[in-house]
């Protein structure tokens, strides 16, 4: 069991709930804007890219409760990676879970996700499924290139 830093992910426990850029959609998924939002309270695309530090398309094999407080340890058999470019077939992330405080953003073994692993260990994995997937591959890729140059603001940054 392998993730992409070679080690199960720890995180710590939720302090803050799901990072701010996202919003819900109908279909359960997520979606990011082409800018920051009003007040600046939001990533941009590129920003949002940034501050991952794994993006992938793929299905859940399992997911379970972790040791950390509000965190689950999700094995994902990827079947396509965004970022990094390459990586494992197989990765298990201990990660912040994001169905704490939203019920449609519940991982559940079977699905077929595109996750976003934060840099931040103390904000939630991202999820889109549905309709909402492809558009959103869609963006990761647009704003691959510009997101290697475009530092991760500090809200989101590790720290």
């Amino acid at each position: 069991m392998t993730s992409t830093r070679g080690a199960v992910r720890r995180g710590r426990a939720a302090v803050g709930g799901v990072v701010v850029f996202v919003l819900a959609t109908g279909c359960g998924g997520v979606v990011v804007g082409e800018g920051a939002n009003e007040g600046d309270k939001g990533q941009s695309a590129a920003e949002w890219v940034a501050c991952s530090t794994t993006m992938a398309v793929g299905d859940v094999a399992s997911v379970r409760k972790s040791a950390e407080e509000g965190n689950i340890v999700v094995t994902f058999e990827v079947t396509e990676w965004l970022k990094p470019a390459r990586g494992d077939r197989r990765i298990t992330l201990d990660v912040v879970d994001p169905g704490t405080h939203d019920d449609q953003q519940r991982v559940k073994a079977g699905q077929h996700l595109l996750i976003a692993v934060p840099e931040r260990d103390d904000q939630a994995l991202g999820v889109v499924e549905g309709d909402g997937l492809a558009l959103q591959r869609r963006q990761i890729k647009k704003y691959l290139d510009e997101a290697e140059t475009t530092a991760c603001p500090s809200p989101w940054k590790a720290g």
